[in-house]
């Protein structure tokens, strides 16, 4: 596919796209930068794109999940933040060590109530600071099954910790 072809297929399809990402992001700087990657993408995938399909469907699909890697990406580093927090207080002044290990303590316990396999994944992350290949390695689960896993176990101590 040439370049005027792909401007001609693809540019009168940016408005859509850039409104599916701004309802799902909610931020105008990150629709923009949303539909740029899906350009990219598109374009480094030019001769392998379905064009027997809708394109328009198709290009709808892919802001949209790319979107959804952003969101989770957002809430991936937001639980990440809270785990920093909790291995940081660990380097505190002495008169708030107890304070610090009462947290760990509450987080460990937190960690216990979850199921098995979150809270394999869970622990290795959080209080190993494995990295997710790592885990995927070493627990034989799938990337996403680790990141779902992870996801889901964050979530529910965020719950607990919270009361």
């Amino acid at each position: 596919m040439t370049a005027a072809t792909f401007k001609s297929t693809f540019l009168p399809l940016s408005a859509t796209m850039y409104r599916t990402a701004y309802s799902l992001l909610g931020n105008p700087q990150d629709a923009e930068d949303a539909v740029q990657e899906a350009f990219i993408r598109l374009w480094q995938k030019r001769d392998r794109v379905p064009v027997d399909e809708d394109l328009g469907a198709y290009c709808q699909m892919l802001v949209r999940n790319l979107c959804i890697d952003v969101l989770r990406r957002g809430r991936l580093a937001e639980a990440d933040t809270m785990a920093a927090d909790v291995r940081a207080a660990d380097s505190q002044t002495a008169s708030s060590s107890l304070e610090n290990a009462e947290a760990v303590a509450q987080v460990e316990q937190a960690i216990q109530t979850l199921p098995e396999n979150q809270q394999r994944v869970v622990a290795l992350h959080v209080m190993q600071d494995r990295s997710l290949s790592e885990i995927e390695k070493e627990t034989g689960f799938s990337a996403v099954n680790v990141r779902v896993l992870l996801s889901r176990g964050r979530k529910k101590l965020q719950q607990l910790l919270r009361r």
